[in-house]
């Protein structure tokens, strides 16, 4: 999280402590071809082009001024103060999420039910945020020059068309919607993985994972985000440790049982002999050490 940086120096937050966000765990076995999430970015969608969502902090401003090459997508403090939620999604994130991730379980390698990124994400951002305020003269996609600056107009009369963008769900991308990106050439393999390996990726960075696991043994992995302390993040903490506590599911998840009725299931002694004072910390079950105003506040939070 050290490359994250605040340009305001008494942002309420703090990126050298970490605290969870109970996600998911995925298994693939070979052949699988129904979980074949495709291009997409988490952490809303129609949010990011709304006042009372990432307005809130007005993370993309230097786009929407024109300014597009003076985005800074790793600055942290205007980040502090978005909703990223704003229609309570069915598995949607409410907690800020600096890096996505996971950690691997099992040996893959590309094309075998792992993840694709897109490296170039301070660009692609750029243009999908723009991409609802221009439209094609001529549509014929299979006509040469489609993609050419000339065949493309900014739009007098805006809609409220923005490609990919459902409520309540992440932001998706396509070639139909998002031509100029070239998912099918600018989307590429991570590195082969072991048990072990941890993938990291910025929160705003395009994913997708392969249509089809096409190798041998199951594509395993835990959902492990990183996430920095802050006060939105350690209010998070509060419900995610009540819902720890009942043994029901998360409270970005829909509802139910889950391991209300198991017989032996991790409590919090559990979290203390693994991971002790730290690990209790990061499960909002143990105040920080309180040697300053922001971390004062948090304690007061999670008391």
């Amino acid at each position: 999280m050290s490359f994250w940086h605040s340009k305001d120096k008494n942002a309420a937050l703090d990126v050298d402590t970490a605290v969870t966000y109970a996600d998911r765990l995925r298994i693939r076995m070979p052949g699988d071809a129904g979980f074949a999430l495709g291009p997409h970015i988490d952490g809303g969608s129609a949010e990011r082009w709304e006042p009372e969502g990432y307005g809130r902090g007005t993370v993309y401003n230097d786009i929407w001024q024109g300014r597009w090459e003076d985005f800074d997508p790793w600055e942290l403090s205007s980040r502090l103060a978005v909703e990223s939620d704003l229609y309570n999604g069915a598995g949607a994130c409410s907690m800020f999420r600096s890096y996505q991730g996971w950690l691997s379980m099992s040996s893959t390698c590309a094309g075998e039910g792992t993840l694709l990124v897109n490296p170039l994400f301070k660009l692609a951002t750029a243009y999908y945020l723009l991409r609802p305020f221009f439209s094609p003269k001529n549509t014929d996609v299979s006509r040469s020059g489609y993609l050419e600056t000339e065949n493309w107009q900014l739009d007098p009369i805006q809609t409220s068309a923005l490609q990919g963008a459902t409520l309540g769900c992440a932001q998706e991308l396509n070639a139909a919607l998002h031509p100029h990106l070239e998912l099918e050439k600018s989307m590429v393999h991570v590195p082969d993985v072991r048990p072990g390996d941890y993938v990291a990726w910025h929160c705003d960075v395009i994913h997708a994972v392969d249509k089809v696991h096409n190798g041998k043994g199951d594509s395993s992995v835990l959902y492990i985000p990183a996430c920095p302390l802050t006060e939105m993040n350690a209010e998070y903490l509060v419900r995610q440790r009540e819902a720890f506590l009942n043994g029901t599911p998360g409270p970005d998840f829909p509802g139910g049982k889950g391991e209300s009725e198991h017989v032996n299931r991790t409590s919090k002694d559990d979290i203390k002999k693994a991971g002790g004072v730290d690990g209790l910390r990061a499960m909002g079950m143990a105040p920080w050490v309180a040697d300053s105003q922001f971390f004062e506040r948090v304690n007061q939070i999670v008391q």
